[in-house]
């Protein structure tokens, strides 16, 4: 359970360390060793106030990190053009909190309580200062709000119980009307007409009206199907017109002979490549040798055709193989040509043979579709038959179901206004039943929201009697431990006559059965009254649950034994309490703080608290 607590340039420690355990923590060390110093960081992370002097002098960031069993804490201080700001999250957020620490647990030489004691002062403003926190008169006032509310609704709940009776006697009324209307409309119902049974004239009328509708969509059907066929036929007829497959006789002669023309082409150019390619072998790669004899001479070569046997010379040669290479192109362009020939016809007949198939398609959709158009069209003139003659069968139904319809019309229409009228008397009824219901429960809320607002306006005076209470029994037992000189001391009340409420507290302090000041009493029983009145505000807002530390510190006023006497005392209230001392004010029998491992401003400059 212990807390582990990192100081960065807090007040005169540049960096330390320290560890509190549950119980008793003091920093026992002579001036300028941090003591204080370690006490401002504790404020600093637990939330309280900070100053210029809170960053050390000369820095421009400073930070505490608090390490509990159950979370941790860090805050960072900052300066920034003379000022020091705080950020991170401390050990206290809420603003109230913060302000009951500061005043009623962090009591060092600064505290505000402790200086109200030495300077004689009103300790009514510090004590309640608290209460500034809660917005008691905007409590008040919401809740008085509130209670306005209620108290409207209660009206309106007894004024609904008083509109009950006359509900109760209208509904009566309306049920009885609505009894004799449904017996005369059953005797109606009942009867039967010289046309037939109501109900079974009826029930004809309905299949009737089932049937007619039924060959009115027959009829629409039909008639949109025609129209549909109608236009489908119209379509097709225009893209037959469109449709023009132009005689082609011959096509297929000529495809043929240019195909075979091609292909003797190929034949053609195939043996002249192959008797190229051979000459320009011997020729080019210096086979003249192997298949005739070579006159190697200045000018040019003479050798014999190896073909034909005459005397020639290698340059005839090479033209005329120049001139099978000219054929061959001349073959192959003539080829290329016929070849797109080939591919245009075969084109034109695919495409011809297309439009054959395309409106042979349209000639066979076109008979189906107008053989279709027949069948529907006498279709549609059985349908209008039969549509006429359930018309003729409504009509004359309607027409016997029509007599009785105004007998009972009006009783018909009498009951449903009856009807609806009784549903809304009864709804009307049941609302006001509920709200009436409510009374009781709306009569407790004024009653609560009317303690809140008394509880709400004792709250101060509640704070200042608990205080008061507090100081008297801290009293005594400061009485018992310390023997001060003086026997009693109280927080005398003073109350406005015009609001009722207290005015002030006033330190009243008796030695010998007299009033004293604080000027004829000791230093150390100055601030033992200052301790006093500090607990009585800690008991007075319940600090031990908002922040289980008290912090004491620059207590010289103080014996060593009566400092070892006020902490030991105050263990019993938190759960961690730290103070400042000499090394010469003894064992205090808990934890001892050293500073010994710290950096402090004093390394340098020789000074710090």
């Amino acid at each position: 359970m212990t807390w582990e607590l990192d100081i960065s340039n807090i007040a005169g420690i540049r960096n330390g360390a320290a560890t509190l355990h549950p119980g008793t923590n003091a920093v026992q060390a002579s001036n300028w060793q941090g003591k204080t110093s370690l006490v401002t960081a504790l404020r600093t992370v637990l939330g309280g106030e900070i100053s210029s002097t809170t960053l050390t002098d000369g820095e421009s960031e400073g930070s505490v990190h608090l390490q509990t069993p159950d979370d941790e804490y860090q805050v960072t201080l900052n300066q920034s053009a003379g000022t020091v700001s705080r950020s991170g999250t401390p050990y206290l957020t809420d603003e109230q909190d913060q302000i009951c620490a500061e005043l009623f647990a962090f009591l060092d030489e600064d505290n505000a309580i402790r200086t109200a004691v030495r300077d004689g002062a009103d300790l009514t403003p510090h004590l309640i200062r608290p209460l500034e926190q809660e917005n008691i008169s905007e409590q008040i006032q919401s809740l008085q709000e509130e209670r306005r509310r209620v108290e409207s609704d209660l009206q309106d709940a007894e004024r609904a119980a008083e509109k009950l009776t006359s509900k109760t006697e209208e509904i009566t009324s309306l049920e009885s009307k609505l009894e004799e209307l449904q017996e005369e409309l059953a005797e109606i119902d009942g009867d039967e007409s010289e046309s037939g049974d109501q109900e079974a004239l009826e029930d004809d009328l309905a299949d009737a009206r089932r049937q007619r509708e039924r060959a009115q969509q027959r009829v629409s059907r039909l008639e949109a199907k025609i129209e549909s066929l109608e236009s489908q036929i119209e379509d097709k007829e225009t893209a037959l017109d469109a449709i023009d497959v132009p005689a082609a006789p011959d096509l297929k002669a000529q495809l043929k002979d240019k195909q075979q023309t091609v292909r003797e082409l190929s034949g053609e150019i195939e043996t002249l490549e192959t008797l190229y390619n051979t000459n320009e072998r011997v020729l080019e790669e210096g086979h003249l040798d192997l298949v005739v004899d070579v006159d190697r001479q200045i000018d040019t070569d003479q050798l014999s055709c190896w073909v034909c046997g005459h005397e020639t010379t290698r340059d005839d040669i090479q033209a005329q193989i120049d001139a099978l290479s000219d054929a061959i192109a001349e073959r192959r362009e003539e080829r290329s040509t016929l070849k797109t020939e080939v591919s245009d016809l075969k084109e034109r007949q695919n495409e011809i043979r297309q439009q054959r198939r395309e409106k042979q398609s349209l000639e066979q959709d076109l008979s189906s579709l107008r053989s279709t158009l027949s069948e529907s069209q006498d279709e549609l003139e059985e349908a209008r038959s039969d549509l006429e003659e359930v018309m003729d069968r409504v009509d004359e139904l309607e027409s016997k179901v029509e007599e009785t319809d105004d007998r009972r019309s009006t009783l018909e229409q009498e009951i449903a206004r009856t009807e609806a009228t009784l549903e809304q008397r009864c709804t009307v009824k049941s609302e006001l039943e509920d709200e009436a219901a409510q009374r009781d429960d709306l009569q407790a809320q004024i009653d609560e929201l009317s303690q809140e607002i008394q509880s709400l306006r004792a709250r101060r005076e509640h704070v200042i009697a608990t205080a008061r209470e507090a100081f008297d029994d801290a009293l005594e037992d400061v009485v018992e431990k310390f023997d001060p000189s003086f026997e009693s001391a109280r927080l005398e009340k003073h109350v406005d006559p015009d609001t009722g409420e207290t005015s002030d507290l006033e330190l009243i302090i008796a030695r010998d059965g007299r009033e004293i000041t604080v000027d004829a009493m000791s230093e150390g029983e100055v601030e033992l009254v200052g301790f006093i009145a500090a607990l009585a505000g800690y008991e007075a807002f319940s600090v031990a649950d908002r922040v289980p530390c008290m912090l004491l510190d620059d207590v010289g006023g103080l014996a060593s034994e009566h400092l070892q006497t006020l902490v030991d005392y105050l263990s019993d209230r938190t759960e961690y309490v730290v103070t400042t001392a000499y090394p010469e004010a003894g064992d205090f029998g808990g934890t001892v703080l050293s500073p010994d491992d710290w950096e402090v401003v004093s390394d340098q400059t020789g000074a710090v608290a």
